[in-house]
């Protein structure tokens, strides 16, 4: 197998042990979506392996490139996924990840010159299906046991097929500049944690947090840190081999992943049902589809 694939696959399944791992903590932690603790755990894990590994020359494009992607994916993508974990389940919060190689497509032929093919298109239409499909079935209620989800659930797990398509770009052209998959996904991740600190700090609840995150440990979320970690590492070194949005088409595996983990590990809190499955095959057709070249 190529190696870059395997190191997409292997990125997808690790974020995906990081929703489930997530969720377990968040049954826990009402008040806190396991964004905090895992970054932190992020940085920690990245900058040490970051010292024992050889530094590029210096390019200040490269590391403003880095810390963009770090700040997009785990503010924008990472913090909208986990959202959507607590508010729809891990296996549908995934399933809208399956829309992220369109974004990377797209912004990658314009930002790297990368192809878009009408076939490619046509992947594209089968994802945004299967996503139309999950959500009609989802915000309506299926059975009649089953409570409709707010569209606005819905609309947060969206953000981060969009933040972390548009991460995928920026972090390929890092380290098309700067060839240091570690210290690049080492720079993205601290970028992203100083952000989070800000954030809390403005809001006043940054004393707080700290103080529920590291006075009553979540393990899970520490966890959860770690396989996010390996994620990054995986993901960062398959952008070497493989164009952005290929990564992305491997990393909508996800929610099949997630999906297999959440059979085995949340039962009872997931629903697995036709419209989940069928869209998730839907959309994972779909970016197959955009990696075949016309």
């Amino acid at each position: 197998m190529n190696l870059g694939i395997a190191l997409g696959i292997a990125a997808a399944f690790c974020f995906s042990s990081t929703t489930i791992l997530v969720r377990v903590g968040q049954r826990t932690r009402p008040n806190d979506d396991g964004v905090f603790m895992s970054v932190f755990v992020n940085v920690l894990i990245l900058g040490v392996v970051a010292i024992f590994v050889p530094w590029p020359d210096w390019d200040t494009l490269a590391i403003v490139s880095f810390a963009t992607g770090g700040i997009i994916g785990t503010v924008g993508g990472r913090t909208s996924l986990l959202r959507g974990v607590r508010l729809i389940g891990p296996s549908r919060s995934n399933a809208f990840l399956t829309g992220a190689p369109v974004v990377a497509a797209i912004s990658g032929w314009l930002i790297l010159g990368e192809t878009v093919t009408l076939v490619e298109v046509a992947g594209a239409a089968l994802v945004i299906g299967g996503l139309l499909w999950l959500i009609q079935a989802r915000s309506a209620g299926v059975g009649p046991d089953q409570v409709a989800v707010p569209l606005r659930s819905y609309l947060i797990a969206a953000g981060a097929p969009l933040s972390f398509g548009l991460a995928f770009v920026f972090r390929k052209w890092g380290l098309e500049r700067f060839s240091s998959a570690v210290i690049g996904a080492f720079i993205g991740s601290a970028a992203a944690y100083l952000v989070l600190v800000l954030i809390d700090q403005a809001r006043g609840k940054l004393a707080e947090r700290a103080r529920s995150n590291f006075t009553a440990v979540s393990w899970w979320f520490v966890a959860a840190g770690v396989t996010t970690s390996l994620a990054l590492l995986s993901q960062f070194q398959a952008f070497t081999y493989l164009d952005a949005w290929v990564v992305g088409v491997l990393q909508a595996t996800q929610g099949i992943w997630t999906i297999a983990l959440s059979l085995v590990f949340l039962r009872g809190d997931e629903r697995i049902d036709v419209a989940l499955v069928g869209s998730v095959l839907l959309v994972v057709g779909g970016v197959v589809l955009i990696s075949v070249q016309g």
